[in-house]
């Protein structure tokens, strides 16, 4: 699918130099927020974040010099880690992992800088979950599979993007993103995923200035 997906974009650009093909590579830190207790055995430890990975492709289309809009289509990984000390006086860990194909629609602004530019983008995030898992120590076991069976498979998120040229064609870009569900992602608690990191893309073509 990914495959025809780029395919027929570039088919398209080749008609159409205001499209703009790429690919991104992130690298984030995932935390899930709200009722995120809940999920984990009634230990006394930490949740926190941890870390997170998305890939997939990008076009954009201008509708003026400066202003664009961009259609996505990417696998992200979210999640939770939570640490305690056992019974047994060692370090123990509880995780979650969420995996979702996410499609973002955003509109961006091209910010013309003095030598590059900066681009500023923000939308939502249509996601589907696809497989979750838990993983818990073997110092603490315990069912949790009830608690994993009831993750919602639909997200809606909002996302916020800045990009910045780091090579001299324009091509490689480095950026931040965050994203946070505007739903809960959860049957029985209020749980919201947070993302946040940076990420590359790379432009398979430019747009002709």
């Amino acid at each position: 699918m990914l495959f025809i997906f780029l395919s027929s974009s570039l088919t398209l650009n080749s008609q159409n130099k205001e499209f703009v093909v790429g690919t991104m590579l992130g690298f984030y830190g995932i935390h899930i927020v709200g009722e995120i207790e809940e999920m984990y055995s009634p230990t006394n430890g930490s949740i926190s974040g941890t870390g997170g990975l998305s890939f997939g492709f990008n076009v954009k289309h201008y509708f003026s010099k400066n202003f664009y809009g961009a259609f996505e289509l990417r696998y992200t990984r979210k999640g939770s880690i939570y640490s305690f000390t056992s019974s047994y006086g060692s370090k123990a860990f509880e995780s979650i992992q969420l995996n979702y194909i996410e499609i973002p629609f955003l509109a961006g602004f091209k910010i013309n800088l003095k030598k590059k530019y900066l681009l500023t983008e923000t939308g939502f995030a249509y996601a589907r979950m696809f497989s979750s898992s838990m993983s818990v120590s073997d110092l603490n076991k315990w069912d949790y599979s009830e608690k994993l069976d009831n993750f919602k498979q639909d997200e809606i998120s909002w996302v916020g993007n800045v990009k910045y040229p780091i090579i001299k064609n324009e091509k490689l870009l480095a950026g931040f993103r965050f994203s946070i569900t505007l739903n809960s992602v959860h049957s029985y608690y209020k749980l919201r995923n947070m993302v946040y990191g940076v990420e590359l893309y790379y432009l398979f073509n430019r747009k002709i200035k």
